[in-house]
């Protein structure tokens, strides 16, 4: 091997790549298991960067690969001047904790990957219709966090900018670019990470509590444990399946975005990779379960369905449901369950929160140190500190009126200028992003829940 011409080829992705693994040997001091974990994923982004002789195919599938990691890194609370006070009514909340993402290191490598592969001309020409909406909405997010000082706030509207323009990359590489092998690359990795989550995840189901696995983001929770999310039926508890995700609901999200990713990838392929689209599809729908997710659920047996009755048998439509899974439901009917009263004090304390910062909002990711002095309670008494379980009312909390319309016609210019015909498929993408929102946060306010959502997004724009 000439090292040379070696080095002349590929010298983008090595330089990114010592400069990326340089900040390890200070992680390595706090985890070594997670610094070991990342170091691997960008081996990962490297070999697959050089096979392919594309950084940016790489990256897409760096991101695919680690969404499932909840692997984060805390920020000290005071960097130069911006601050961070992580407590509320004096109980410390992780919502308010300053993080880094693995999924935040892939959105930089997409980023840096399409100015390297395609030039910044063609940056320019991608960025160019939408830097009339694209500038205010940043210039507001500056502002927003140039007045509060806050580390938190300055972290989430970061990634939130990366994730804006990573999502612009990503319209013109479907648009514009050669992907001939993505679609098989995306098949396979998916397959192995539902599969991974499910198994994960039915091993906590069955064993009650979570496995040890740290290294790979898991969250640490027991059965009937405060904190744990957990279900009581037939007089006995159960823990949720979580996988590597910080919240069942989320591994719930995760797997409905499968569902509707094996429908999309079933009308791209042919043959074999037909039945591999089936085969992702019926797993996601099988693991979906053990998350007890009811909206999730309910939307995995929707869109099956809608699919059986315009794609496969017209009409002759089954489906089967576990009994726990009907007791899980009739739960919401006998008052049994406390998760819908918990959504509701949340929702009237988000209106407190709305109203003493109107305009331009408490700043991202700090909806609870909001929620100061209106602090709901379970009906256990304990207080119930996370974000109100709604996208929009989320939203408008932390950017305010001005910075909502700011984003919200930012995003509407995105899809108004990328979407060329609706069909049933984007129907169903639609429906399921508005009642994930209209239930949960996590679209909104975690780095995962992003991803999902920008995927389900892709999906709208692809043709």
């Amino acid at each position: 091997m000439d090292i040379r011409k070696f080095l002349k080829q590929y010298w983008f992705q090595l330089v990114v790549f010592v400069l990326l693994i340089t900040p390890l040997f200070f992680l390595m001091q706090e985890n070594i298991f997670r610094a070991m974990i990342l170091l691997g994923s960008l081996i990962v982004w490297l070999v697959i960067s050089i096979k392919t002789k594309s950084p940016v195919l790489s990256s897409i599938l760096y991101i695919l690969i680690t969404l499932p990691l909840n692997l984060t890194y805390q920020l000290p609370t005071h960097v130069l001047f911006f601050n961070t006070d992580p407590y509320v009514s004096g109980i410390y909340t992780n919502y308010l904790v300053p993080t880094l993402s693995i999924l935040d290191v892939g959105l930089v490598l997409l980023m840096a990957s399409y100015i390297y592969e395609y030039g910044w001309k063609h940056i320019q020409v991608i960025l160019h219709k939408y830097l009339f909406y694209l500038i205010p909405f940043v210039l507001f997010l500056l502002l927003q966090n140039i007045f509060r000082l806050d580390l938190n706030s300055l972290a989430n509207g970061t990634r939130l900018i990366l994730g804006i323009i990573s999502l612009l990359f990503l319209v013109d590489y479907f648009k514009t670019q050669k992907h001939s092998n993505l679609y098989k690359y995306v098949l396979w990795i998916s397959i192995v990470s539902v599969l991974i989550q499910g198994v994960l995840g039915a091993i906590q189901f069955l064993h009650g509590s979570s496995l040890g696995l740290q290294m790979l983001g898991e969250s640490q929770v027991v059965s009937g444990i405060q904190g744990s999310s957990f279900v009581t039926l037939n007089n006995e508890v159960f823990l949720r399946a979580y996988g590597t995700f910080p919240h069942p609901n989320v591994l719930g999200g995760y797997l409905v975005m499968n569902v509707l990713l094996g429908i999309f990838l079933f009308s791209k392929s042919k043959g074999f990779y037909k039945k591999l689209s089936v085969l992702l599809i019926v797993l996601s729908c099988i693991f979906v379960t053990l998350t007890f997710s009811r909206i999730s659920i309910l939307l995995v047996l929707g869109i099956v369905f809608v699919t059986l009755i315009y794609k496969l048998v017209k009409g002759k439509v089954f489906s089967f449901t576990p009994l726990l899974l009907v007791e899980r439901f009739a739960n919401l009917i006998s008052g049994n369950d406390t998760s819908w009263s918990d959504r509701v004090n949340l929702t009237k304390s988000s209106f407190s929160v709305m109203k003493n910062n109107l305009m331009v909002g408490t700043g991202l990711g700090n909806f609870t140190k909001g929620m100061e002095n209106v602090v709901p309670t379970t009906v256990n008494g304990v207080l119930l500190i996370q974000p109100v379980h709604n996208v929009v009312l989320l939203m408008i909390a932390e950017l305010g009126i001005v910075g909502s319309l700011l984003y919200v016609v930012l995003l509407g210019k995105i899809f108004i200028s990328n979407i060329s015909k609706m069909n049933w498929f984007k129907w169903l993408v639609i429906i399921s992003l508005v009642i994930i929102g209209c239930f949960d946060h996590y679209l909104f306010s975690l780095p995962q829940g992003m991803v999902i959502g920008g995927i389900l997004c892709i999906f709208l724009i692809n043709d």
